[in-house]
């Protein structure tokens, strides 16, 4: 993918496969907001961001080379190519196809995994607009202030700030039991070695994982998947269970069946092949009754 740097932006030239509100609205991220213009506002690992579609090219404000070479271009997956993982995704498949088609811009984030992990701690039993003022509210709390034309944006609270918080602490942002979950899962975070489970196997990541305080199999999934870790894994909930089984009535009709069931047949692009019918399922309402879990 060529880019080049210009006056504090990088500028991706002639970009495919690269939508921003696709890739933001998809469910797997929650701190991207779009501003009056149009354009894409966020922070990331105590790095502001303002992105701009412009005709075919994509523009980073407030970004510097050394920051999108070691920061996001891992994080967009820049490194991946959509045009070939799409084909071979809707070979033989027309829903695929079709959920593709829709929006073929989306694209799988590698987020921080400890924001990660505390954000789907978050999102259990919750909806996407509550989960966004829970976490913007801890960042407010409990994260750092970073000035970007004059107004301030907060990063992530690190694990050894949440860690040593009482459950009391975060009644100002009304996460009620998940309280617990969050000071317990930044205790273990402290401890793990992450560089360990990036030489695991997807098995192996989410049996530690479900080692954390608070995280069961979706969550599990979740996690693994929006870090980076299980790009195979197949996130699965009671809305997604009712999605696939309208579009694919013979995935099964449990969780585990339906997790299976798509590692067969998306084999190590199960991951995104999730997003592309989630995002695909709930623009256009199939198989919803009212309720949105993830």
């Amino acid at each position: 993918m060529e880019w080049y740097f210009y006056k504090n932006r990088v500028i991706l030239r002639d970009v495919e496969s690269f939508d921003l509100e696709q890739t933001f609205e998809c469910g797997q991220c929650f701190r991207w907001r779009r501003l009056e213009s149009g354009n894409w506002l966020g922070i990331v690992r105590g790095l502001v961001v303002e992105a701009e579609k412009k005709g075919d090219d994509i523009i980073f404000h407030n970004m510097s080379p050394t920051d999108f070479t070691e920061v996001w271009h891992d994080y967009f997956d820049l490194g991946r190519d959509y045009g070939t993982l799409q084909r071979k995704l809707a070979e033989n498949d027309p829903i695929m196809e079709k959920a593709i088609e829709f929006a073929p811009g989306l694209r799988l984030l590698r987020q921080d995994f400890y924001e990660t992990l505390i954000s789907f701690i978050v999102s259990q039993n919750n909806n996407i607009p509550r989960i966004r003022r829970i976490i913007e509210c801890l960042a407010e709390n409990y994260g750092k202030p970073v000035e970007y034309k004059g107004q301030i944006l907060y990063s992530f609270p690190e694990s050894n700030v949440l860690s040593v918080l009482s459950e009391k602490s975060f009644e100002c942002i009304r996460a009620g039991y998940r309280a617990k979950y969050i000071i317990r899962a930044s205790q273990q975070a402290l401890e793990l070695d992450i560089s360990a489970l990036e030489g695991m196997d997807s098995a192996g990541v989410r049996q530690e994982l479900l080692r954390f305080y608070g995280v069961g199999g979706k969550v599990a999934d979740c996690i693994g998947l929006f870090s980076g870790l299980m790009p195979d894994a197949f996130p699965v909930d009671r809305w997604v269970r009712r999605v696939m089984t309208t579009l694919y009535p013979g995935s099964g009709t449990s969780n585990e069946e339906i997790a299976a069931f798509a590692r067969r047949e998306f084999g190590e692009l199960a991951g995104i092949a999730q997003q592309y019918l989630f995002y695909y399922a709930r623009e256009n309402r199939i198989g919803m009754d009212g309720q949105e879990d993830q």
